[in-house]
């Protein structure tokens, strides 16, 4: 699946929240991937070293629902997550200021069912990062000053969501695909007050809930190798993970209007589980053909028709069920609709061996390009170990997702779009002025 997640510099205190279908890069099976297991203190590990990187990866990815148990709380975890980051210690530094002071960046994103804290640093201060990283958040203790300036930035990503018309769609789009759980309710709400609402005591409580030690995962990508971990501080043993927070299926998904920056529209389907890797990867395959921005069929059509309209998709794969997503934004797309319904059910069909085989080979260099930094590989390997199923991470060394794509033949990825890709939520974008209803 592809990511395509913001990242900042902490230099500006401005720390990154992406959405939930900002998902990681697809990744080829790589020799750098060391090992995996399960640290003393509780919570597991993947490592990814590659000793001629100049920089090191270093992320917590825990299983939290976005809006806290029963989605009492929208926006708890990303207040959360910032409030630590930005909390010193007793005459100390917080994690912020001091990924700021090495030069690096810190990121900190939030999905329906994971929240993630990583840093990227040069190589030679890992070690210091993964000490602050892992005090932080495993001993969690939120002061008045972090939890302040964590609701700063959440009024701003607040009011910069509210222009960003893809958030808009998705968040919707899985309003209307999910009948409850993590997965009905935006990772970020659309305004501060939702933020401002949410009582200080449930904040830390929910971060001494979802942030411990044996709910994490430890991901680490390029210039840091597995003796890096004698450096985790952690706390005594902890319980063990929560397991994955899935969410309830509507009945009879529906159409939807939504008021945004722009004009689009969007469809979601119901994919396949983490676990039915050969099923996850074939719809993998198919939003590749379709969308991708520079030789899937759809985008290059509706490019070479309408340079003014932008199509972007991905599968996203979760531990049950996963999704298939395309967003079209630009004036006057939903004309675009049957264009896209077209192209779909064109999937259902087994493409032509000549077809098939070049669009296996983009969808294969693909997969190799997108794994080109320590960034991308942590994001890999915590993202699939988060959601169930390590061993089928693009980036693990038992090369299981590459198999996976050998293993593909035109008829098995028309019965997959058969199974999968029948009656989708769909949402239209309606900007000021427009009126309109998605059918």
């Amino acid at each position: 699946m592809s990511k395509a997640g913001l990242r900042l510099s902490t230099a500006a205190m401005c720390l990154c929240t992406s959405l939930f279908a900002f998902a990681p890069s697809r990744a080829a099976a790589s020799t750098q991937f060391e090992s995996s297991g399960t640290l003393p203190g509780g919570g597991t590990y993947v490592v990814s070293s590659d000793p001629l990187a100049a920089t090191a990866a270093i992320e917590l990815w825990f299983r939290a629902p976005s809006a806290g148990s029963n989605n009492a709380y929208p926006g708890i975890a990303r207040l959360a997550l910032a409030a630590l980051a930005a909390s010193s210690p007793p005459h100390g530094t917080s994690l912020a200021q001091l990924v700021n002071r090495m030069g690096g960046s810190l990121s900190l994103t939030v999905y329906p069912d994971i929240a993630m804290v990583g840093v990227s640093v040069p190589f030679w201060d890992a070690t210091q990062a993964l000490r602050a990283l892992t005090s932080a958040y495993f001993a969690p203790a939120i002061s008045s000053e972090g939890l302040k300036s964590a609701l700063r930035d959440c009024a701003i990503a607040a009011a910069q969501g509210r222009f960003d018309s893809d958030r808009v769609m998705q968040d919707a789009l899985f309003s209307e695909l999910f009948a409850a759980g993590p997965a009905h309710v935006a990772p970020i709400p659309d305004s501060a007050s939702a933020f401002a609402r949410i009582p200080e005591d449930q904040v830390r409580a929910f971060a001494a809930r979802a942030f411990r030690q044996g709910n994490a995962v430890l991901s680490i990508a390029g210039a840091a190798g597995t003796q890096l971990l004698a450096d985790v501080r952690g706390a005594a043993a902890s319980s063990s993970a929560d397991p994955p927070y899935d969410s309830p299926l509507s009945n009879a998904p529906g159409s939807m209007d939504r008021s945004g920056a722009l004009q689009g529209f969007g469809l979601a389907w119901a994919g396949a589980p983490i676990s039915d890797q050969k099923a996850a990867t074939a719809l993998d395959f198919i939003a590749d053909y379709l969308f991708d921005s520079d030789h899937g069929t759809f985008a290059k059509a509706v490019q070479a028709a309408r340079p003014d309209a932008f199509v972007s998709g991905q599968f996203i794969t979760l531990h049950n069920p996963g999704v298939l997503l395309v967003v079209v934004s630009g004036a006057n797309t939903p004309e675009l609709r049957a264009q896209l319904s077209d192209a779909v059910a064109a999937t259902k069909k087994p493409m032509d061996e000549k077809t098939f085989t070049a669009a296996r080979s983009a969808f294969r260099y693909h997969l190799l390009s997108q794994t080109q930094t320590p960034m991308s590989r942590a994001d890999n390997l915590g993202w699939y170990a988060a959601e169930g199923n390590a061993a089928y991470a693009p980036g693990a060394g038992s090369g299981e997702y590459l198999n996976a794509v050998e293993a593909l033949d035109p008829g098995y990825v028309a019965q997959t779009a058969r199974t999968y890709l029948q009656r989708p939520a769909a949402v239209q974008l309606i900007s000021t002025g427009q009126k309109g209803t998605a059918t």
